[in-house]
């Protein structure tokens, strides 16, 4: 059942050479939300509403390589790339600086955006996000070199994937399955990137584009960034484990404020919105602005 109570309409804007879809809800000091792989926008869905009802505005793009955005083939998929387009849309609508929260790669993206694109980041939320070069698993791996191959796209057209394996990883990074229904899991996780030609040569460059480089260089900046920086975990994500990713970001973020949400998995804003609702909004009173 959804948690929106405000509401959650899709719209584009035009950045460069490229069409940014994202969902925005409300009015107010903007928050950018930024998803991970393999999610879209959509993850955001519910919390968007409930910012909205708090008093925010909240814009949450698709992503290079996601959704219905769309880069021309020349672009750059990279987690670097995404976040220099991000943070150029920014500027151009006038949303910068802005409350900037990411999941998982789109944590990655907010990471990149403060260190490289400071004047885009007034705060930043980090939920169950890849930091520094331990990433992707090996399992991520493979992805890549298959996108590397041009090996994705016809497994895709030929509905090699997703798969029966892929499915059941997607839905075992739920912590509590009754929390996430199935036809949440289709709209936020097996979308275009599946079933669309032209969403399955995106996202296959995407995943060719993918390398923990972006990361890895970033580290000496994450320690002297001058924004205030929250963690909010998933304790029972078996993908972006705290006692690996969490204590890294943790450790190269200064001074961060923790918050761990011990009833949820990988997916945070789609698994407990609520949670992750309170957590920013609690750090928010106690002077993380």
């Amino acid at each position: 059942m959804s948690v929106v109570a405000s509401a959650v309409v899709r719209t584009a804007a035009t950045v460069g050479d490229s069409r940014l879809s994202f969902l925005q809800a409300g009015k107010g000091p903007v928050v950018v939300a930024l998803h991970g792989i393999p999610t879209g926008a959509e993850l955001w869905r519910d919390l968007a509403g409930l910012l909205a009802d708090a008093g925010y505005r909240v814009v949450a793009p698709d992503l290079p390589g996601y959704g219905q955005t769309r880069v021309p083939s020349s672009g750059d998929f990279s987690l670097a790339g995404a976040a220099a387009t991000v943070a150029r849309w920014l500027d151009e609508a006038a949303l910068a600086p802005a409350w900037v929260v990411g999941h998982d790669a789109g944590g990655a993206v907010g990471q990149i955006m403060a260190a490289k694109h400071p004047g885009s980041v007034s705060r930043l939320t980090l939920t169950n996000s890849i930091v520094d070069g331990a990433w992707p698993a090996p399992r991520a791996r493979f992805a890549t070199l298959t996108a590397r191959l041009g090996l994705y796209r016809p497994a895709a057209r030929l509905r090699m994937v997703p798969n029966a394996f892929m499915r059941w990883q997607v839905r075992r990074a739920v912590a509590e399955p009754e929390r996430v229904d199935d036809r949440a899991l289709d709209r936020v996780v097996w979308d275009t990137k599946w079933t669309d030609r032209a969403g399955r040569a995106a996202f296959e460059r995407h995943l060719a584009a993918l390398t923990p480089r972006d990361t890895a260089t970033i580290v000496p900046t994450l320690r002297r960034l001058r924004v205030p920086c929250q963690i909010v975990w998933g304790m029972k994500d078996p993908f972006q484990r705290w006692a690996k990713a969490g204590i890294r970001l943790r450790e190269l973020l200064p001074s961060p404020a923790v918050h761990a949400l011990e009833g949820c998995g990988h997916f945070t804003p789609l698994e407990c919105p609520r949670e992750l609702l309170d957590a920013m909004l609690g750090w928010q009173r106690r002077g993380g602005a």
